[in-house]
C-alpha cells in the first residue's frame, strides 16, 4: 500500500502530538524522582501504551536535551514517522521525523519555558 507524502506527514504530526503527551508525563515523574533510577512511561505513538521504562535520571536528561528524541521499547517503534537514534537494551531511542519534529519542538516542555 502506498502512502502519499501528505498523508505520512499528518502522521508524523499525529504522532509527534501523542508521543510529546508522554514526555509530558515523564517529566513530571523526573520531578517526584528519587534515586537514580525511575519508572518512566514508554514514549511510543501508542496512546493505549501503559508499559514502563526504567532509565537513570542521568539518561533521561541526556535524551531530553534534544527535544526530537523519544524513548521506547523495543517492537514499538514505527520507521515511517522515526529513525532509531540509539540501541540499548531495555529501549530505543527515536528522533521525530518530517513535520513530526516541528511538532515535537513545539510541544518540548522545556523548551516553552
Amino acid at each position: 500500500m502506498s502512502i502519499h507524502l501528505g498523508e505520512l506527514e499528518d502522521q508524523r504530526r499525529r504522532a509527534a502530538t501523542n508521543q510529546s503527551l508522554f514526555r509530558d508525563v515523564n517529566e513530571r515523574i523526573e520531578q517526584i524522582a528519587s534515586g537514580s533510577f525511575a519508572s518512566f512511561v514508554c514514549e511510543c505513538m501508542n496512546a493505549w501504551c501503559d508499559e514502563r521504562v526504567e532509565v537513570t535520571v542521568e539518561r533521561y536528561e541526556k535524551i531530553r536535551a534534544h527535544p526530537t528524541w523519544f524513548f521506547v521499547l523495543p517492537g514499538h517503534e514505527v520507521l515511517e514517522v522515526e529513525a532509531i537514534v540509539e540501541r540499548a537494551d531495555r529501549y530505543f531511542i527515536v528522533k521525530k521525523l518530517g513535520a513530526g519534529e516541528m511538532v515535537a519542538e513545539r510541544f518540548d516542555p522545556r523548551s516553552r519555558h
